[in-house]
């Protein structure tokens, strides 16, 4: 039984991860922000009460990461994988605003739940990390981040935040190498999330979810460091 954290685990991506990985038997840390507002999640705690454990987290904030580290310590001594997956596709997390009416304080929080916020995570969690025999840390990014694949305006938060976290996952992959830590990036495809709600996605979550699951299965040290699709495929930066 592995021990898992999963961030922005009440709704879309994060809450099929946890999903998924109780289904299998594992213990999961499902954290979010308004974790009391998810009923799909206090039905998942009614059906594995014994390995699902909710925490309240603003991964944005601070306080909230130091809170909530200090209580996960007390629930476990080491973390196996841990899920990166809270983001917002802009600062007020309904829609994007346009050229010609950009928001500066939108991007910037976009960039800060998306980019900033599972750095800080992972730093703050290292410690649990360094107890797993094969500690692995998944950033759920998109492939919106690609520079090279863009091709058209607009969703200039979310994709300089997705692109930012790409860096990010390429040099803690470099910095976490020595303690034997594998740092992916992962691009889930394009799936019927809340966040894609007026989009015409053609994955359904669990299928995503558990390409994602077999690809995290068989990542070893030399994967540290790449951006990969929900199939395994290499994405270009």
């Amino acid at each position: 039984m592995k021990s898992i954290l999963v961030t922005g685990a009440s709704k879309g991506i994060g809450l099929e991860f946890s999903r998924q990985y109780l289904h299998q038997g594992h213990r999961v840390f499902a954290a979010s922000r308004k974790p009391e507002n998810s009923l799909e999640l206090q039905h998942l705690k009614s059906q594995y009460d014994d390995l699902l454990v909710i925490h309240q987290l603003d991964v944005s904030v601070e306080e909230s990461r130091h809170n909530f580290y200090q209580t996960l310590l007390t629930q476990t001594e080491k973390l196996d994988v841990l899920i990166n997956s809270a983001g917002i596709i802009a600062g007020n997390e309904e829609y994007d605003y346009r050229f010609g009416n950009l928001k500066q304080e939108d991007i910037i929080r976009t960039l800060l739940v998306n980019s900033v916020a599972p750095l800080m995570i992972t730093e703050k969690v290292f410690p649990l990390l360094s107890e797993s025999t094969q500690p692995i840390v998944v950033n759920i990014t998109s492939d919106n981040g690609s520079i090279s694949r863009r091709n058209s305006g607009g969703k200039y938060g979310y994709c300089a935040s997705k692109a930012s976290l790409n860096m990010i996952t390429k040099i803690l992959s470099n910095e976490l190498k020595r303690n034997e830590i594998i740092v992916v990036a992962l691009h889930p495809g394009w799936v019927k999330t809340p966040m894609t709600k007026n989009e015409n996605a053609p994955l359904e979550p669990f299928e995503s979810i558990g390409g994602m699951m077999h690809v995290i299965e068989s990542l070893e040290m030399k994967d540290t460091g790449r951006f990969l699709d929900w199939k395994g495929n290499e994405i270009p930066w």
